[in-house]
């Protein structure tokens, strides 16, 4: 087949920066969310990200989470789970009880528990997390982008948001924009400790019955209030697809994360389509905005940057600026009808597709002998000068167990390891986040499901790409937060400046 690619880009674009009646408040409860099956699929079920977009990747739930025990017959609620390691890879029993720290955001049901997308740490080593939870209200089903703080040893900071009035809880600040669903995706903390939240949430057009997601953004203040000289009252609510042409549907726009970049300005990765683009498929996408929130015109063509393989689905997961503030994107493309790749993405500070080792017009596909594979979040460091990014993810599909897979690459040179990393040979497993260490290895944590029990998993790997043997068993540490269960994933791995290691993830309430 014909290896078509091109850089799609809009003739025209409106931007429009709309913010519909936010309300914010900060929550939490007992905790509950819900999350998917233990075996996400990466690239062939209904995506709650986009408007109509059958076939594709599920994002708000299979990627969030885990999933339904068998043998029950309700979705059981999570909580968030915290675990904590020394250096060598043995639990820190110093951390919340026993080493796990156990964080409720708020009591849900069915697809309104506490999900967790990212996290990220402050200077005082708080765990920052960014997730989501069922809105408060009996009568409201919907949920809720929530930022919560964690202290250094597990617990829930009250100094977070501490004027929260009931029913907000200190320790948490959540956003509620028209009673509808948000979408929390990454996050992280400025070195100044101001948050940046990026998501995004389908809201009506205001044209007949038509919705379309639209980029959002909550930056929130160190003391975890929002942000008053970012977009309107702390919130950035845009659709950079939007059209006054009655003829034509508006497009639609998600941010998996926002970057930011050595001016203050922020770049997104993500997916969506332009403004009348007709069939159901997806492109990467990815815009600037201003440091005051405010869409820039002149990154990419005409606003934006857009990758489209062969008229497939291609999403943006994650992305890091590097040291040239050229932006490094990872996700996933098509080349081939039926084969979803793990891809990665280079483009200049301004939104080109950049010159990198080894790549074409700015991408590279990457190949694990699987139909659904994606790399989903990714790190950058600085390891004895040299210029390093790694990425983490999966394989599935075929008759096979599903494997986590591993990128690690000097962004100089080119050279990298890319291979199927997996925890197991027989059972199922999966890599959700990726960090580098003060050590200058890199940490890539996910699950492992052992008899029908998923379990916290994570490994040390040397620049390489080799394990680190030094660390738990054989380079690996699992960890059973609740025996017996399915409802378990780490999504995030976060070192505090002691060199201790932090797996964050969900689990199921106890």
């Amino acid at each position: 087949m014909s290896n078509q690619r091109k850089h799609r880009s809009f003739k025209k674009l409106l931007p429009s920066i709309l913010v519909l009646g936010v309300t914010a408040a900060a929550l939490g409860a007992c905790g509950d969310d819900e999350e998917p099956t233990p075996t996400p699929d990466a690239g062939t079920q209904a995506d709650a990200g986009t408007q109509t977009d059958a076939g594709t990747q599920t994002d708000a739930g299979t990627d969030a989470g885990t999933g339904t025990d068998a043998g029950t017959t309700t979705t059981p609620d999570t909580d968030l789970a915290l675990v904590r390691l020394n250096t060598n890879g043995t639990v820190d029993t110093t951390f919340g009880t026993n080493g796990i720290a156990r964080v409720s955001l708020g009591k849900g049901a069915g697809t309104a528990r506490d999900a967790l997308w990212a996290a990220d740490r402050d200077t005082q080593n708080r765990v920052v997390v960014f997730g989501s939870k069922k809105a408060e209200g009996a009568t409201r089903a919907d949920t809720d982008r929530v930022v919560a703080r964690i202290t250094a040893n597990g617990a829930l900071d009250e100094t977070f948001n501490a004027g929260a009035v009931a029913p907000a809880v200190k320790g948490m600040y959540a956003l509620d924009i028209g009673g509808l669903s948000d979408t929390a995706r990454h996050g992280f903390v400025q070195a100044d400790g101001t948050i940046l939240s990026a998501g995004y949430l389908s809201q009506p057009t205001g044209v007949g019955a038509q919705s379309a997601h639209r980029v959002v953004m909550l930056r929130l203040t160190e003391a975890g209030t929002p942000d008053a000289t970012f977009g309107s009252k702390g919130v950035v609510n845009s659709a950079p697809f939007a059209t006054n042409d009655v003829t034509k549907e508006w497009g639609i726009s998600e941010a998996y994360t926002a970057v930011r970049q050595s001016t203050g300005s922020y770049v997104t990765t993500g997916y969506g389509r332009a403004a009348g683009v007709a069939g159901s498929t997806v492109d990467l996408i990815s815009f600037r905005y201003t440091a005051a929130g405010v869409l820039d015109p002149t990154y990419g063509t005409n606003g934006s940057f857009i990758l489209n393989l062969t008229g497939d689905n291609d999403r943006g997961r994650d992305a890091v600026a590097l040291k040239d503030d050229s932006v490094f994107m990872v996700g996933s493309g098509v080349r081939t009808t039926g084969k979803v790749q793990p891809m990665a993405v280079q483009v200049t500070k301004d939104g080109q597709p950049a010159p990198a080792p080894g790549f074409t017009e700015g991408y590279k596909l990457y190949d694990f002998d699987r139909p659904d594979q994606a790399f989903f979040d990714v790190a950058h460091a600085d390891v004895g000068g040299v210029e390093y990014v790694a990425a983490a993810g999966f394989r599935a599909g075929g008759s096979e167990d599903d494997d986590a897979v591993l990128l690690i690459r000097n962004v100089a040179t080119g050279v990298e390891f890319s291979n199927p990393v997996p925890f197991s040979e027989t059972a199922n497993d999966r890599f959700w986040g990726v960090n580098f260490g003060l050590d200058g290895k890199v940490y890539a944590t996910g699950f492992v499901t052992e008899a029908g029990d998923n379990h916290f998993a994570i490994a040390r790997f040397n620049l390489d790409g080799t394990r680190d043997t030094t660390f738990g068993t054989g380079g690996i540490v699992t960890v059973n937060v609740i025996a017996g269960k399915l409802e378990e994933l780490a999504r995030s791995v976060v070192i505090q400046d002691d060199g201790k290691i932090v797996i964050v993830g969900v689990a199921e309430a106890q």
